[in-house]
């Protein structure tokens, strides 16, 4: 099974054996190596008339789909802190952490440097008067789109995870049971 882990952390052996797609084990000096998953911070940003800010990507993985601003969450960072700092990199738009409000949590994958990892994506929802001010960070992303929830085209997503919410979403807003705080 294909490992990140080319060298034990501990012995610096070759040694490395699969026990499982997430624990690999040093066979000289037994020492364990888990892959687990990487938490991610996204945002869902819906403006006063009801659209959702999707972005298109601006570099791989996933070069030209679609995207939400979005990215692993920091040391000492909490959910709703990593979706102010990833909006504002990304898309130029202060939001700050306290106006993000937690949606849900959904598995996902992310191809990085030869190894598929998985991540906890945790999606947040914030809810601003108007997109007036976006700027892009072109070497993150390519466009930004401002869409109603029922024009997003959900197969053109890098990710499943983000197309699953957005979908989540909608079906929430059209239940009615989704409320900004």
């Amino acid at each position: 099974m294909k490992t990140p882990f080319q060298h034990c952390s501990a012995c610096g052996s070759a040694a490395l054996e699969s026990c499982s797609e997430r624990e690999f084990i040093c066979t000289l000096c037994h020492f364990r190596h888990f892959i687990t998953p990487i938490p991610a911070a996204v945002a869902l940003i819906l403006d006063a008339s009801g659209r959702i800010l999707i972005t298109r990507r601006g570099h791989e993985p996933g070069l030209g789909l679609l995207g939400m601003p979005g990215g692993v969450i920091e040391g000492r960072e909490t959910g709703e802190e990593a979706c102010s700092r990833e909006t504002l990199e990304e898309v130029g738009l202060h939001i700050p952490a306290k106006d993000f409000r937690y949606f849900r949590s959904l598995p996902n994958h992310y191809p990085f440097q030869g190894f598929v990892w998985p991540t906890l994506d945790l999606f947040y929802l914030a809810k601003i008067e108007s997109f007036d001010g976006v700027m892009i960070d072109q070497s993150e992303v390519a466009e930004s789109l401002l869409l109603s929830l029922n024009e997003v085209p959900l197969a053109d997503f890098a990710f499943a995870s983000n197309a699953e919410a957005v979908s989540l979403l909608k079906d929430s807003m059209n239940q009615g049971s989704t409320t900004f705080i």
